[in-house]
């Protein structure tokens, strides 16, 4: 584990440059702000909306965060384990007093804060399968009353999967996709059930899928 999450993190590290100039296609922006708009119904009474993004990168959700409108009631904590990604997400935004990025493990990250929404968006390809259990009860411990979970990943079955397989296996894919397994989001679903975690609702949008996870 400890020797894949090492290379994970030089590989992110290798390509913040990359990454830090990736859009998101118009689907992959779609299932975001429809997922979080419905983690976000049962908190419309609220004058400030914790929320926790694992796997932060530099920060694009939090840039469509605030386009759709509601940065303002926002105080949003992101984490990375790439320590350079971390650094730039803090420089892109450092006039927004709402936004904290730290570089730290999010199985080992301490806070007292209780959050309305945990996003775990593409971070579940690059987590071992024994340790989807341990990521769902940890979200489930930092949630508040009637917070939601948001994942947002391709599913292992999905005609993606198979592709990105196949372009592993043949060496036709950059070097940072050498650790992503996509996820079942059906395992997740039942584990989500045993941590005490309701699943409301799965989106697809072509290749994407995402789950809203109900405390």
């Amino acid at each position: 584990m400890q020797d894949r999450k090492t290379g994970i993190v030089e590989d992110f590290d290798d390509a913040t440059e990359i990454f830090a100039e990736w859009k998101p296609s118009e689907r992959f922006a779609g299932i975001f702000g429809k997922s979080v708009a419905e983690a976000l119904k049962p908190l419309k009474a609220k004058n400030r909306i914790n929320v926790l993004e694992v796997g932060c990168g530099h920060g694009t959700w939090l840039g469509y965060l605030d386009r759709m409108g509601i940065s303002k009631k926002i105080s949003y904590v992101g984490i990375d384990f790439s320590r350079k990604r971390i650094e730039a997400a803090k420089k892109i935004f450092k006039k927004n007093k709402n936004a904290n990025f730290f570089a730290a493990d999010y199985l080992e990250f301490q806070d007292s804060k209780k959050y309305d929404i945990v996003l775990f968006i593409e971070v579940f390809q690059y987590v071992d399968k024994k340790d989807f259990g341990k990521f769902l009860e940890k979200a489930k411990i930092m949630l508040g009353k009637n917070g939601c979970v948001v994942v947002i990943d391709k599913d292992k079955y999905s005609v993606h999967s198979l592709k990105i397989s196949l372009g592993k296996f043949f060496k036709k894919l950059p070097h940072y996709y050498r650790h992503v397994r996509y996820p079942s989001f059906s395992c997740l679903e039942r584990l989500a059930k045993v941590y005490g975690l309701k699943p409301v609702k799965r989106l697809k949008a072509k290749e994407f899928s995402a789950i809203i996870l109900k405390n």
